[in-house]
């Protein structure tokens, strides 16, 4: 049923924890095989991901240009689920994840995607100020974080266009391409535990990242976004 994408660098550890989390599914067939693409660890992230079974290809460029180059690779799903190193899944996601897709399909509906629900570990104040603001962020841009993944048939990725930028801001321009309408937000929460040596902020770090953030929380198109911000699709 489903490949997934993980796009990788320097994340021996939080590579280790996400696959732990595959593991029931990959044993009952839910997921069909696991595509690493890394971009040049050098820590032991390569030979973890060889250890476990992985197809593992190197690949240039930011993490969403990465899933790109996953996508193409992988070849045994239906359906692509993209994950950053680090996010733990939660029991029983995978029933939650075909309840959703049959209920789409009994009513003859496959263009559509997926996200996990996003949780935090941090039960300190702080910890659950910055998870709401990031909740409230998601819901006025119009867009989701990272660490929720994304699942999208293969078809449906085609029929879009594909990665159609290949900076930090190719996952926010795909979510918008789907739209509010065919994205289903699923009960599994999860959450990122581990962070890796990749970039992986929402639209960047720093000065240029927060002005992109906050351009996209005004509903500014990507492309638009992009322009102001400095980035190149």
């Amino acid at each position: 049923m489903i490949s997934v994408v993980i796009p990788t660098r320097n994340s021996e550890e939080a590579l280790v924890r996400t696959l732990a989390t595959l593991v029931t599914a990959a044993a009952d067939g839910t997921v069909r095989e696991v595509v690493v693409v890394d971009g040049g660890s050098d820590d032991q992230t390569r030979l973890v991901a060889e250890g476990t079974g992985c197809d593992l290809i190197s690949g240039s460029g930011g993490a969403w240009a990465r899933c790109a180059i996953g996508a193409a690779a992988a070849q045994r799903g239906e359906f692509l689920m993209f994950l950053r190193p680090g996010v733990l899944l939660d029991p029983g996601w995978e029933s939650d994840l075909q309840a959703a897709v049959e209920r789409r399909l009994r009513h003859g509906d496959s263009r559509f995607a997926a996200v996990f629900r996003l949780a935090s570990d941090d039960d300190t104040i702080a910890g659950s100020l910055k998870h709401y603001l990031l909740r409230l962020f998601g819901r006025l841009a119009g867009v989701t974080h990272p660490d929720q993944g994304l699942i999208i048939s293969r078809n449906y990725l085609r029929e879009l266009g594909g990665f159609v930028r290949h900076d930090g801001l190719a996952g926010v321009d795909l979510i918008r391409r789907v739209g509010r309408r065919r994205l289903i937000r699923l009960r599994t929460p999860v959450v990122r535990v581990i962070a890796d040596g990749q970039d992986g902020a929402l639209a960047g770090g720093g000065a240029k990242g927060v002005l992109a953030g906050l351009l996209l929380a005004v509903r500014l198109p990507v492309g638009m976004v992009a322009g102001l911000t400095g980035r190149k699709g």
